[in-house]
């Protein structure tokens, strides 16, 4: 017998609505590239620092 969960487990709720925003880009038909970087910085690194979604939205073109 194995303790392993066999589930898949249903993403948290900041996951979820986070998932939903960026669907709602996608079929807008905004900036693929930004949604791309998004999705990166909320879904994937879990960094929500005011630089780091300042460089996902506007993408290297930050001002210095």
């Amino acid at each position: 017998m194995t303790t392993g969960s066999t589930k898949m487990e249903k993403p948290d709720v900041p996951t979820q609505v986070f998932e939903q925003f960026l669907c709602a880009l996608e079929a807008s038909g905004d900036s693929t590239e930004m949604t791309t970087r998004l999705r990166k910085a909320l879904l994937e690194d879990k960094t929500f620092t005011e630089a780091a979604l300042k460089k996902a939205v506007l993408g290297e073109e930050l001002p210095k």
